[in-house]
């Protein structure tokens, strides 16, 4: 058959459709370093980013071409005549929507098989090796029963594709399921969509895909559909393909050199389209030893063929290797902070609490996703002027409220271990460091076993996938209820504090009859993502907007069933002696540094948590002085008179509580210390990042970009004008980065 207008046959098809794509692709990598270049946050010099995305996507169109190219001569093999062939023929027609509805049905098979795989085995793998093994393995296990079914099916297939769908002159009946399949297709893909908070999804890989979809649809109508380009055609050089490919993979071993630090990158990570996803591809690809690191493409590895040194790894000082690739061996000299070592507790000894000290009861309530900048009291208002936080805003005027606290990690199964155990995060003992959700060992003291042991009783009330007895944390607690629990989708679509806050309140009334002695802490999950609406808060915003709007009606529902709590202590008499501390996790990102919700970076959206602690008969004070929740464990242990053991290394904030720091303590303070935080890598987000604040100083260590971010707070609190391009203190950058490096460096158990 010969295509009106072209002049080819259908089977000579698979040369064009190869050369279509691979230009496409080309032509998608030049519009999106043009888009790279318009939208990054830093210059970056053109020429070398032009050369990159060439390279990048030019060696991604060739593989595409080859298998589109494939594809084509395979359809056109087994159709030489093309549709006609099955339009003329009804029972060949017949077999082969049969055997397409068929194949579908063994495609889906497989699919499933990969995603119970998924589910079941490796989505709780720490390593990429055994992961990538066991999918394959997952798949070679379904295939058979997928190619059998599918088989088995295929006669069905044909008789009820016969029966219930129309035969149209112009689409046959192999058309009409293959339009079936493309709106099958884009539903599912709308469904998928509707399940998940897509406004903030990465799109840009998409949006690339697309580009070069048209792109290579217009390049194949000009060049092989009309008369212009056929003439043109025939005055280009027969190699002209050959000369392509060879410029795609010379523009990409150019690229590949680019040194480390190069603004490409950072340029590339934060104004692309699918430049960051091909990126990663080709660290990935280039990653020789399996550490996760390249020493191509700005990967940084110093050594690519011992998986015990990449950016990040533990430098082991003195051993005359740069295990963390940033320079030169780490010095065996006094680190920028003490580590203690962790020696197995046994049952925490009885302390001797010191004379005077607070002999009440403390509640410790936490909220997920809670920022900072939302509570009434940091200036926040939505609708009319009103504050989301009614409560909190009682609670803190009432109490202490301390303005500038950072959080030591971005999500919860780090941020929480490290606030429990008054660690660090990589300071603390896993049983599996790279998971998603790592357990604390039983080495690592909590703060709760401390308060155990000055008397309390610690209680423990929940209803989150989270709070599961087996993670660790619940170690030292009297008693622990996490009932009702979901699962981590269903935890993520929850509304559990109409359960969790009648079981609070029921236990602090049975705490008043009996006149015990307890810390109880629960915590609150509604502001995290997927964010319910709420009857009391109806939302009428739509898109971005109005996702943010069901975020902060999300914290005004909280502050509801928080104003319960504090009002059932008022009801039972508890509230003439039991301290209030009122804590977030962590933050929630909109879009500030182009992420969104929690859990990629280190900026201060997703960092800097609100924190209260009211005490009984205390005047009400505001602090400015920095604080981590690392210090929330020494302060209550120093609150009812109880030693830290030595392993805490936060400090105690109860001089500002009882307001006996001094009039200088703020700035005094904030020049004391330096306070840290980490972004450990885990199996579903493998980056590695470390934050050091010292006053109104802020540096971040990108250790998996090889990019360092310097901050000056005071006159940039967004965080928008990086320092450390060179338009900063270049000493005080250096001595900076000093610190950070020593605080990666440490030795640690």
């Amino acid at each position: 058959m010969v295509v009106p207008g072209v002049g080819m046959r259908l089977r000579d098809l698979h040369g064009p459709v190869a050369a279509s794509t691979f230009a496409g692709f080309v032509g998608a990598g030049l519009v999106d370093a043009v888009v790279t270049l318009a939208r990054a946050d830093a210059p970056a010099p053109a020429p070398m980013l032009l050369v990159l995305a060439v390279g990048l996507y030019g060696v991604v169109g060739l593989v595409a071409g080859l298998v589109a190219g494939g594809l084509a001569a395979g359809v056109m093999g087994a159709l030489p005549d093309g549709f006609r062939a099955l339009r003329d023929s009804p029972t060949r027609d017949r077999a082969a929507a049969g055997n397409i509805v068929a194949a579908t049905i063994g495609v889906l098979i497989l699919a499933a098989g990969a995603a119970a795989g998924q589910r079941v085995l490796i989505g709780n793998m720490a390593s990429q090796k055994l992961a990538t093994i066991a999918a394959a393995g997952v798949v070679i296990i379904a295939a058979p029963f997928a190619a059998a079914l599918a088989i088995g099916s295929a006669g069905l297939a044909r008789r009820l594709v016969g029966a219930a769908l129309p035969r149209t002159r112009l689409l046959g009946l192999t058309g009409m399921v293959l339009l079936l399949l493309a709106v099958g297709a884009v539903l599912a893909g709308l469904l998928a969509l509707s399940r998940a908070d897509w406004r903030v999804l990465d799109l840009g890989p998409l949006v690339a895909l697309a580009i070069a979809a048209a792109l290579g649809l217009g390049h194949g109508i000009f060049w092989y559909g009309n008369a212009l380009g056929r003439r043109l055609r025939e005055i280009v050089p027969g190699a002209a393909a050959l000369i392509g490919a060879a410029a795609a993979l010379g523009a990409l071993w150019v690229g590949s050199r680019l040194p480390e630090g190069s603004p490409v990158y950072e340029a590339i990570g934060s104004g692309s389209l699918g430049l960051r996803f091909a990126l990663q591809l080709a660290r990935r690809l280039t990653d020789g030893d399996g550490d996760g690191f390249s020493a191509r493409f700005g990967g940084g590895d110093c050594d690519d063929t011992r998986a015990d040194v990449h950016p990040g790894a533990e430098d082991i000082p003195g051993d005359g290797v740069d295990q963390n690739c940033e320079g030169g061996d780490a010095v065996a000299a006094a680190p920028a902070i003490t580590i203690q070592p962790l020696h197995p507790p046994a049952a925490a000894p009885k302390q001797q609490r010191r004379a005077g000290a607070f002999a009440g009861n403390i509640l410790i309530v936490t909220i997920d996703a809670l920022r900072a900048d939302r509570l009434g009291v940091a200036g926040y208002s939505r609708a009319r002027g009103k504050s989301l936080t009614p409560n909190l805003d009682a609670l803190a005027r009432r109490g202490t409220y301390f303005r500038r606290v950072w959080a030591q990690a971005p999500n919860t199964p780090r941020s929480f271990p490290a606030t429990l155990t008054s660690r660090y995060p990589s300071e603390i003992a896993w049983d599996n460091p790279g998971a998603n959700y790592p357990n604390l060992l039983p080495v690592n003291p909590t703060f709760f076993q401390v308060l155990g042991a000055t008397g309390l009783r610690p209680i423990g009330i929940f209803s989150h996938f989270y709070f599961t007895a087996d993670r660790g944390i619940s170690r030292g607690f009297a008693e622990w209820s996490n009932d009702g629990a979901g699962t981590i989708a269903e935890s993520n679509k929850d509304v559990a504090a109409p359960r969790i806050v009648p079981r609070v309140i029921a236990r602090l009334q049975k705490a008043a009859a009996s006149h015990e002695r307890f810390v109880l802490w629960t915590h609150l999950f509604e502001p995290h993502s997927s964010y319910v609406p709420h009857a009391e808060f109806p939302a009428t915003l739509s898109g971005l907007p109005g996702l943010m709007e069901k975020y902060d009606y999300e914290i005004a529902f909280v502050d509801l069933w928080v104003g319960k709590i504090l009002r059932a202590l008022e009801s039972t008499g508890l509230a003439a002696n039991t301290a209030v501390v009122v804590m977030a996790d962590h933050g929630e990102a909109w879009g500030e540094h182009k992420t969104f919700f929690h859990g990629q970076d280190l900026f201060d959206e997703q960092l800097r948590v609100p924190l209260i602690i009211a005490l009984p008969g205390r005047p009400a004070r505001t602090v400015d002085a920095d604080a981590a929740l690392v210090d929330v464990g020494p302060t209550l242990v120093d609150l009812v008179g109880g030693t830290p053991p030595p392993s805490f290394h936060g400090r105690s904030l109860l001089s500002f509580v009882e307001g006996t720091a001094g009039a200088g303590a703020a700035a005094e303070a904030r020049a004391a210390r330096p306070l840290y935080a980490e972004l450990l890598p885990a199996t579903a987000w493998p980056h590695h990042a470390t934050m050091m604040i010292e006053g109104e100083r802020k540096i971040i260590h990108r250790i998996s970009d090889r990019r360092w971010e310097m901050f000056d707070l005071r006159v940039d609190p967004g965080e928008k004008k990086n320092l450390a391009d060179g338009s900063g203190d270049a000493k005080l950058l250096e001595t900076m980065k000093a610190h950070v490096l020593a605080f990666e460096e440490r030795k640690r158990d």
